[in-house]
């Protein structure tokens, strides 16, 4: 197996969707979601995006961009709560 950069690009962008409860844990076979392990995977790719500009192929700059850009989207669409499902100061759903 060769170990490249798409490759670990991959692996995170896995342990990302599986953090976020989109796929199954390879181990367990079961669906959970870990909104803290997603933030930090993401926030790791980040960092990894930042410290490699200007020595990736495109090819693995658009990887990254994409992979980079569907996980904050999930994130954001499951962190999100929707305005009529929140209680008001009265304990009232709005």
């Amino acid at each position: 197996m060769t170990i490249d950069f798409s490759g670990i690009i991959q692996m995170f962008q896995m342990e990302g969707f599986t953090a976020l409860g989109k796929i199954a844990h390879p181990m367990t076979g079961k669906t959970e979601k870990n909104l803290e392990q997603a933030s930090f995977v993401i926030d790791l790719l980040a960092v990894l995006q930042e410290k490699t500009k200007g020595n990736l192929t495109d090819t693995e700059a658009r990887l990254l961009d994409n992979v980079l850009r569907d996980l904050r989207l999930n994130y954001v669409s499951d962190n999100t709560v929707p305005a009529s499902s929140t209680p008001d100061s009265s304990g009232e759903l709005s």
